[in-house]
C-alpha cells in the first residue's frame, strides 16, 4: 500500500513537471521562428534556375522564375556602342552564389544569395577622364586639322565615337572591379507552383545600375 501511494506521489509530481514543461515551452514558441519540416524540392528547383539564368545572362528565362513572370530586358536602354560594350562586360561578369539552403519566413521562403559582377559605376567614371586624355593626344597627334574637324569645326564625330569606345575599353580592363551583392530570394507558392518574389536589391543586382528598358 505503502508502494503504491508512493508511486502514484511520483507520477503525480511528474505530471506536474511535465505540464509546466509544456507551458513553457508553449509560451517559448510563441516568439519562435518558423521551422521548416522539409524544403519544398519545388522551391529549390526555382531558386536554382533563377541564379543559373543569371549567370548565364539569360534575362528571359530569370523573369520566367518570377512571380508575375516580368520580363526583364537583356539590353541597356542606351543604343550607343560604348553603353552596349559596358553592359556585355557586366553580362559576362556575372556570377552567383548561394549561401545555404532554403528556410521559412512568417510569410512563405527565404534563401540567401551573393551575386558578383562588374562594378559598373567604377568603369563610367573612368571613361571621361580616358576620353579627355585620348582625344588631347590625338589632336597633339594630328598631322591634319582634317583628321580632327568636321566641315562646321566640331570634332569628327567617327572620332568622338572611337575615341569613347577605347576610352570605354581602358576603363573595362584598367579601373573595372567587382561588387557583391547579398540577396534574399523570398519564394512563395501560387497554384501548386513556386515563384521568386522580385525586390528591389535583386533587380539592383542584376541591372548593374544601368536604366533598363
Amino acid at each position: 500500500m505503502k508502494i503504491a501511494k508512493l508511486f502514484s506521489g511520483i507520477f503525480a509530481a511528474l505530471g506536474a513537471v511535465l505540464m509546466l514543461a509544456a507551458l513553457a515551452l508553449s509560451l517559448v514558441s510563441l516568439n519562435a521562428s518558423p521551422r521548416l519540416v522539409r524544403v519544398p524540392q519545388g522551391a529549390v528547383d526555382q531558386s536554382q534556375a533563377l541564379l543559373d539564368a543569371i549567370a548565364k545572362g539569360d534575362f528571359d528565362a530569370a523573369g520566367k522564375t518570377m512571380y508575375g513572370q516580368p520580363e526583364l530586358s537583356g539590353e541597356p536602354e542606351a543604343e550607343d556602342a560604348a553603353g552596349q560594350k559596358i553592359w556585355d562586360a557586366f553580362v559576362g561578369s556575372l556570377s552567383c552564389e548561394f549561401r545555404g539552403s532554403c528556410y521559412a519566413t512568417d510569410t512563405g521562403l527565404a534563401r540567401n544569395a551573393v551575386i558578383t559582377a562588374l562594378d559598373v559605376s567604377t568603369v563610367t567614371e573612368a571613361v571621361g577622364e580616358r576620353a579627355h586624355a585620348l582625344l588631347t593626344q590625338r589632336v597633339e597627334t594630328a598631322e591634319d586639322m582634317a583628321e580632327l574637324y568636321d566641315e562646321e569645326n566640331n570634332f569628327r564625330q567617327d572620332l568622338v565615337d572611337a575615341i569613347l569606345l577605347e576610352a570605354v575599353d581602358q576603363a573595362i580592363r584598367e579601373n573595372g572591379q567587382t561588387a557583391s551583392f547579398d540577396v534574399t530570394l523570398t519564394l512563395i507558392q501560387r497554384d501548386g507552383q513556386w515563384w521568386v518574389v522580385p525586390d528591389q536589391a535583386l533587380l539592383q543586382a542584376i541591372s548593374g545600375g544601368l536604366t533598363r528598358r
